[in-house]
C-alpha cells in the first residue's frame, strides 16, 4: 500500500520539508534524506532541478542551478530513491514538472517511480483536468498524483481538485511562487471550509512559510504544513561543509516539530 495513505490514518499534525535532488550533490541529498527520516519529519518532497521551474521562487530556482551544473536528472533520482529506500520508510514525493514527465515517457515515469520507492508527484504545471494519461496510470499503479489548490481557484473547480488529488491536498497559502513570505497577513485560508466539506484526506498548506511561530496558527486550520524555501537557503549557505549543514538542519527542522507537536 501506498505510504501516503497512512497518513489519513495518523492522529497528528505532519511537517513536511522540501529539499532539491544533487544541491548541492547527490551524497549530500542522501544525507539529508537519512536525517530528516531519523528525526520525524512526515513526509519529504523531493524536487528534480528543471531549466524553467515556473512555480519557484529566486531560492528554489537557484537551488535547481546548482543540482543541474551537478549533471542531476530523473535517472540520477531514481537511482538516488533505490539507494535510500533500503534505510528509510518515510513517504517521499516528487516536485517535478510535466515537460520532464513527458520527455522521460509517461508510463515509464510512474513505473520507474514506484521500483524507486516514491510514493507520489506533485506536478505544479499539469491542470487537472487536461491530462487524464498519467492520472490513470497513477491509479493503476497505486501512485499519488497530488494536485494543487490555490486561493484564487472557484469554488466549483476547487472542489473538483480535492476529489482528484491522492495522498493529500496540497493548499497554497500565497499568491505567486514559492519563498519566504515576507507579508505574514497575507497567508490565505478562504477555501478551507471547502476544502473540508470536499475531502477527508489530509490537507497541507505550503507556500511562504519560513518561521517556526508561524506554525501554530497554520496548523489550527490545516493538517500538516510544507517547509521548502527556508529550507533550501540553510543548503545554499552551509552546502560545502556537510558536518555544519547537517548540524543546521537538524535544528532547524526540530524547531518546527517543536511547533507541529504542540499544535491542536
Amino acid at each position: 500500500m501506498n505510504r501516503l495513505y497512512n497518513l489519513e490514518k495518523q492522529n497528528k499534525k505532519h511537517l513536511i520539508i522540501y529539499l532539491m535532488a544533487g544541491d548541492p550533490d547527490l551524497k549530500t541529498t542522501e544525507k539529508l534524506i537519512y536525517l530528516l527520516d531519523k528525526i520525524g519529519v512526515s513526509v519529504i518532497e523531493l524536487g528534480v532541478p528543471f531549466s524553467d521551474p515556473i512555480a519557484d521562487g529566486v531560492t528554489i530556482q537557484k537551488a535547481g542551478d546548482r543540482a543541474l551544473k551537478q549533471g542531476i536528472n530523473l535517472k540520477k533520482v531514481f537511482l538516488l530513491m533505490k539507494k535510500v529506500r533500503k534505510k528509510v520508510n518515510v513517504p517521499i514525493v516528487l516536485m517535478t514538472y510535466y515537460n520532464i514527465i513527458f520527455n522521460f515517457g509517461i508510463k515509464k515515469f510512474i513505473i520507474e517511480s514506484k521500483k524507486s520507492g516514491i510514493d507520489g508527484a506533485i506536478i505544479p504545471d499539469l491542470p487537472f483536468d487536461e491530462e487524464s494519461e498519467i492520472y490513470d496510470l497513477a491509479v493503476k499503479n497505486d501512485f499519488c498524483i497530488i494536485y494543487l489548490v490555490s486561493p484564487t481557484n472557484t469554488i466549483s473547480r476547487t472542489k473538483k481538485i480535492v476529489e482528484k488529488s491522492m495522498g493529500f491536498v496540497y493548499y497554497i497559502l500565497v499568491k505567486g511562487v514559492t519563498g519566504i513570505n515576507n507579508k505574514r497577513s497575507s497567508f490565505d485560508f478562504r477555501h478551507l471550509k471547502i476544502l473540508r466539506k470536499f475531502s477527508k484526506k489530509p490537507i497541507f498548506a505550503g507556500f511562504g512559510v519560513s518561521m517556526p511561530h508561524e506554525v501554530k496558527e497554520i496548523l489550527r486550520y490545516f493538517d500538516g504544513v510544507i517547509i521548502g524555501s527556508a529550507f533550501v537557503n540553510i543548503i545554499e549557505k552551509y552546502g560545502n561543509k556537510t558536518e555544519k549543514l547537517l548540524k543546521e538542519c537538524k535544528k532547524f527542522v526540530c524547531k518546527f516539530l517543536t511547533g507541529v507537536k504542540n499544535a491542536r
